[in-house]
């Protein structure tokens, strides 16, 4: 009996300690932040928010978006980019801006991401960028194309 109650102890003990086990804070970064030392957030969740852009091989955050100067009023990503592992949901994606170029359909908008940040491999298409971001959760924010 007392054998008994020493290991429903223990087991207790042990079932609190997994439990009570801190999940890792997400921290709200800029850009500028992010990429002054990727290294200081590499394997970590962090939250952004910039302009997701999502075109043939593209699927991006980036600080912001201007004209190509391809074809009139035509967005395309600029600044820092960040490649975007994971996609985002369905109900957000119907809601982004629509445009085509060549034919190809690109979709794009404000968003708050978070997800685990990864630097310094090669990610995305070709393993053509040095960080991304496998998507935990996204936000679309209020945006009007200039």
């Amino acid at each position: 009996m007392k054998r008994s109650l020493i290991l429903l102890g223990c087991l207790f003990l042990l079932v609190m300690v997994s439990g009570c086990q801190q999940k890792q804070a997400v921290e709200e970064v800029t850009f500028e932040q992010l990429f002054a030392s990727p290294q200081r957030y590499d394997g970590k969740d962090v939250c952004l928010e910039g302009f997701y852009f999502h075109g043939f091989e593209l699927i991006v955050l980036s600080e912001r978006l201007e004209t190509s100067g391809y074809a009139p009023g035509h967005l395309v990503p600029r600044g820092e980019v960040v490649w975007i592992e994971g996609g985002i949901p369905m109900e957000i994606y119907d809601q982004l801006h629509q445009q085509a170029m060549m034919g190809i359909a690109e979709r794009y908008g404000k968003l708050k991401i978070c997800g685990k940040f990864e630097y310094g491999g090669q990610y995305g298409h070709l393993g053509g960028y040095n960080a991304q971001i496998t998507l935990s959760q996204a936000e679309l924010l209020p945006w009007s194309p200039p």
